[in-house]
């Protein structure tokens, strides 16, 4: 299996490159934002995804393991391929396309080829826990406000959750149980 490229671009189409190393060159799928970045001779280093079936091996690559991460996510779900996932990676950020499959809006990925309303609602129902978790865990509170996320999780709220709560709420001073009282108003919107 490969996993890591690095090597010299030699050739470029509108859907892959030709990576040469060791002597070898390596057909390479990108998402097309990156495609359009990249020129011949430039010197690449890249995640890859190894896609083999019966009938052929395609290397799929991407410049930050985030990228990789989802788009193995994309194709876990039934009905979406590989060239569609890196459809869907080509419209916009990885952090934008999380953020509208979290919030349940399946409208940006129907812009892809390929990929329609039901679909696109599919990979928003399956995904959807995966990137609310990708998200919160960057999510970052204060000392005083993990206190009131602490206090939430108690409750039974998932700390996703609660930590989106906590972040939504005024910055102002206020007690312990006030911020937890809020927090649970907006939780319960």
């Amino acid at each position: 299996m490969i996993a890591y490229i690095k090597g010299k671009i030699i050739n470029k189409t509108n859907r892959s490159i030709v990576v040469l190393t060791g002597g070898i060159g390596y057909e390479v799928f990108l998402p097309l934002k990156q495609l359009e970045t990249i020129k011949i001779n430039d010197e690449k280093e890249l995640f890859i995804y190894s896609h083999i079936k019966e009938d052929m091996f395609d290397l799929y690559g991407f410049s930050k393991e985030e990228e990789m991460d989802f788009f193995k996510k994309v194709i876990s779900v039934s009905g979406v391929g590989p060239k569609s996932a890196l459809n869907i990676l080509g419209l916009t950020s990885v952090e934008d396309l999380k953020r509208a499959i979290a919030s349940e809006d399946p409208s940006l990925l129907q812009k892809v080829s390929g990929i329609g309303k039901k679909t696109a609602e599919r990979l928003v129902v399956e995904l959807k826990e995966k990137f609310i978790v990708d998200l919160s865990e960057k999510i970052v509170v204060s000392n005083k406000d993990k206190q009131v996320v602490d206090g939430l999780v108690s409750l039974g709220y998932k700390e996703s959750e609660a930590k989106e709560a906590v972040n939504s709420l005024s910055k102002e001073e206020m007690d312990l149980a006030t911020r937890i009282k809020q927090a649970l108003q907006v939780l319960n919107k």
